[in-house]
């Protein structure tokens, strides 16, 4: 009787331990809610002061809309890479939305200056948009396509962005 009690206390903690958070579906199994949806406007102060919505910013063009933080490994890596590569990206058409998630301006203005990243990023000081789009960690890539619809969710930047902002939706 005290070892049938035993396995069975020590199976119900193991699966309570081990199952999979809801989180995960957002990462491994399910396709994000927003996929096939017109992607969300926002309006946000900017690290150079001024307050604009993504519409005005993406001007209609297709879009990477990065969400990061300055103290994330992963986004730093993210970053260097859509810097590193902004006017090829420009050539094509679409516009990089930088979306600084929970952080002071100040910190992220020496962020930029002290990496030499010269690109505008939005300040989402509360979290509130990030919260409003569903994300749960970054580095979040959200692409969007011309007509303003969301074509995938991803957490790196794929080789066929490209392709991902332009391919008929499924």
């Amino acid at each position: 009787m005290k070892n049938t009690i035993r396995i069975t206390l020590i199976l119900g903690l193991l699966i309570f331990t081990f199952r999979p958070s809801s989180a995960m579906g957002q990462f491994f199994f399910l396709q994000n809610e927003n996929v096939g949806k017109p992607v969300k406007d926002f309006t946000l102060k900017t690290v150079g002061g001024k307050t604009l919505s993504l519409s005005q910013f993406r001007k209609g063009q297709k879009a990477i809309i990065f969400f990061w933080a300055t103290w994330c490994p992963h986004c730093r890596r993210e970053l260097g890479g859509l810097n590193k590569n902004k006017e090829t990206i420009a050539r094509k058409g679409i516009q990089i939305v930088l979306v600084d998630v929970g952080e002071e301006a100040e910190d992220v203005r020496h962020y930029l200056q002290s990496n030499n990243i010269a690109m505008d990023v939005f300040l989402d000081k509360d979290s509130s948009v990030s919260e409003s789009y569903g994300i749960v960690g970054v580095p979040t890539f959200y692409f969007v396509d011309q007509e303003g619809v969301v074509r995938d969710v991803q957490h790196t930047l794929p080789e066929n962005y490209e392709e991902i902002v332009s391919a008929p939706l499924k």
